[in-house]
């Protein structure tokens, strides 16, 4: 849990707390929550006006491969992003030699996956256990919608800031506790040779901070397709990845984002027609159960009632 206070309130008062369960016999397992995303900092980058702005985060192999021989088991989870945020998917990535383009990285079932993601409707929901090997990719995708925003939305703990994580509570417990990734300057270089030149370019490298990187993006001119080549940049170039914990040394990697050879495909929803209630009639041997049967009553009438006005004009 954290506080964003940016009227500097005094007085607020949080109801919020915990609860604690005592048990006399010890579980089997203990759980864990492990974190992986985007590193939250200025390099998270959101241009302004977007409708559909996607960001890019993995937890390399490098650090999946020092979870247990049996791997972890994801029994719950937690999307998390900021206000901007409109959809979240959790990739569960492996190496396969099955892959219709031979041997590749291969999409499975995503881990947990939320296409209408709300800010106001955020919980941890529980899933069907999913299996996590030593040697899996995790990968986080996050959608944004930046319409109603006029400059650029950077990555930031703040309410208006933006994150991209997800929090997967799992079993048996072990060390690690953060899993996260980042663009990688040369990622960003290729964008910035568009609208810079060589010594700003040097600027941005040498001079990370929030507000350096704020001034620089803010003053590019915004278009769609210049949204594009940013994201695509981000998303196809390579990325810093770290993980670390209590009992797990800091590893740190360098990697192109995972390109995943075969893509996941839900299997088709197959809908099945109720089964028909009560017996069936024949309309011939049961007219008043045929729903055409008033229909033609009511024609027979009216010719009827034609028929004598003719023969009453006719007599006249």
């Amino acid at each position: 849990m954290h506080y964003d206070n940016p009227n500097r309130l005094s007085g607020v008062v949080d109801s919020s707390g915990v609860t604690f369960y005592y048990i006399d016999t010890p579980r089997e397992h203990d759980s864990g929550i492990l974190a992986v995303g985007h590193a939250v900092n200025q390099y998270m980058i959101i241009p302004p006006k977007a409708r559909d702005y996607t960001i890019y985060s993995f937890c390399p192999t490098d650090c999946t491969t020092l979870f247990p021989q049996d791997g972890i088991h994801v029994f719950a989870n937690l999307l998390h992003t900021h206000l901007l945020g409109v959809s979240i998917t959790l990739h569960h990535l492996r190496a396969s030699n099955q892959c219709r383009s031979g041997r590749g990285i291969e999409e499975l079932k995503p881990i947990d996956s939320n296409p209408v993601y709300d800010f106001n409707f955020q919980e941890t929901v529980h899933i069907n256990e999913v299996v996590i090997r030593p040697g899996d990719g995790i990968m986080l995708t996050c959608t944004y919608n930046s319409e109603n925003r006029n400059t650029v939305t950077l990555g930031g703990e703040s309410t208006h800031e933006e994150m991209c994580l997800s929090f997967l509570n799992y079993y048996p417990r072990i060390g690690m506790t953060d899993c996260y990734s980042l663009p990688s300057s040369q990622s960003f270089t290729q964008f910035l040779s568009r609208h810079y030149n060589q010594s700003k370019i040097d600027s941005f490298n040498g001079n990370p901070s929030r507000s350096n990187i704020n001034k620089i993006f803010n003053n590019i001119t915004w278009t769609h397709e210049e949204t594009e080549v940013l994201e695509n940049s981000l998303s196809t170039g390579s990325q810093y990845s770290f993980c670390y914990g209590p009992s797990v040394a800091y590893t740190d990697t360098r990697q192109d984002v995972p390109s995943i050879g075969c893509p996941y495909e839900a299997p088709p929803v197959m809908l099945e027609c109720p089964d028909s209630v009560g017996p069936t009639t024949n309309p011939t041997t049961d007219p008043t159960t045929d729903p055409t049967s008033g229909a033609v009553s009511l024609i027979t009438l009216s010719v009827t009632v034609l028929l004598f006005a003719m023969i009453a004009m006719i007599l006249i």
